[in-house]
């Protein structure tokens, strides 16, 4: 009898939609991430590792200790490959630690470099001639009107208006405020090559001092033709000049027709999660392999999305809670979440984007709702911090 195949490591801020597309291509995940969620435990089979949070990043300082926690328990003769997905970008050397565990399935670490170094990523769009808002590289921010941005950081966290007095520090850039809403282009990438996966339009979640904080992503139904091909020429080109390999993400900004390239996600992104029907995981390794597939890809797709809903207050959540079946990225046991912590996800289908966003909100409103009600803090908690339980609602 052969021996079983060995498992896939998954590492990233969360890898709950990574580990469900894997499982779903009929592979055995070991996820190490910030949360071990009850889904991703589910898709893992058990196999799955939390890193301790530092606010809303996992502490990479354990990365190390726990792959080989991971493969003592887990993965004795070793992994079969690693898959890497958001929240590693803004430390590429963390691509070396995975590595000497597992053959990375990712783009090579300089396109990882390419990306999340300012001077680098702006000049190659430069190069290639895709539009982008006005960039300043310098300590001092030019005035009003632009934003303090983080170098390779994820989920709008690293986002922040400018205000006097606001520190630059290493790797920070300062960008024009510009006209759009946000989206993005899920694409494989193999041999200097590309193909686009689908369009996505990506919700906010904002607060006044994030407010372009994640909110969630859904399937775009109406994104302008030209843009569309404007988003595709820049990927095409980003594709034969950097080392891209698998599944990767371009966030732009779209105004009509018009298009401004903002940042590239050299991994796999959240929005492989809207496409289950492709089997993503199996499209990335291919890809990773160098083969990419040659028929379009969408045909006859309904729009689907997630929404993320955050607490706005401290608020305690039981393990037998019972949750709606449209939610996902569950807490495993109790929970305690503080104000800003993502709490669950939730998803829904619609037969057009716009009514999408719609069902997303009104599930959003409905499940803070019921949090509300069901889970109130004692009455010292209460009167020390507001209306506990009340949640912010992309």
């Amino acid at each position: 009898m052969s021996a079983p195949a060995k498992p896939w490591l998954l590492v990233g801020v969360t890898v709950r939609a990574l580990a469900q597309a894997a499982a779903h291509a009929g592979f055995a995940p070991c996820a190490i991430d910030g949360f071990a969620d009850r889904d991703t435990l589910a898709a893992c089979d058990g196999r799955a590792l939390r890193l301790p949070m530092q606010g809303l990043s996992p502490d990479w300082r354990r990365l190390g200790d726990t792959i080989r926690e991971m493969r003592r328990r887990h993965a004795p003769r070793g992994f079969a490959g690693a898959v890497l997905g958001g929240g590693l970008e803004a430390c590429p050397e963390l691509l070396d630690i995975v590595g000497a565990h597992a053959p990375l399935a990712n783009a090579d670490k300089a396109a990882v470099l390419a990306a999340a170094v300012p001077a680098r990523w702006f000049a190659l769009l430069d190069e290639i001639g895709a539009p982008h808002p006005k960039v300043s590289l310098h300590e001092t921010a030019p005035g009003p009107g632009w934003l303090l941005k983080r170098a390779g950081g994820t989920g709008g966290q690293q986002v922040r208006p400018w205000r006097p007095g606001m520190a630059c520090e290493t790797g920070d850039y300062f960008q024009r405020v510009a006209r759009g809403r946000p989206a993005s282009a899920l694409f494989l990438a193999a041999n200097g090559e590309a193909r686009i996966v689908g369009w996505q339009r990506l919700l906010l979640a904002p607060t006044p001092e994030l407010p372009f904080r994640y909110g969630g992503v859904v399937c775009d139904d109406a994104l302008p033709t030209r843009a569309q091909a404007r988003i595709a020429a820049a990927v095409d080109a980003l594709a034969r000049r950097l080392p891209l390999r698998g599944l990767a993400g371009l966030d732009f900004l779209v105004d009509g027709e018009a298009v401004q390239v903002l940042e590239l996600n050299p991994r796999p992104t959240a929005s492989l999660a809207l496409y289950p029907s492709l089997n993503p995981f199996f499209l990335h390794l291919e890809a990773c392999a160098g083969r990419l597939p040659d028929a379009p890809l969408l045909t006859g797709w309904r729009p689907c999305g997630e929404a993320v809903l955050y607490a706005e207050a401290p608020l305690c959540i039981p393990a037998d809670h019972r949750w709606p079946p449209n939610c996902a990225d569950l807490p495993a046991d109790d929970a305690n979440f503080s104000p800003g912590e993502p709490i669950c996800s939730v998803r829904a289908s619609a037969a057009s984007t716009r009514g999408l966003v719609a069902r997303l909100g009104l599930r959003l409103r409905r499940l803070s709702s019921t949090l509300e009600k069901r889970h109130e803090h004692d009455s010292e908690r209460e009167r020390a911090g507001g209306a506990a339980g009340r949640l912010a609602v992309c």
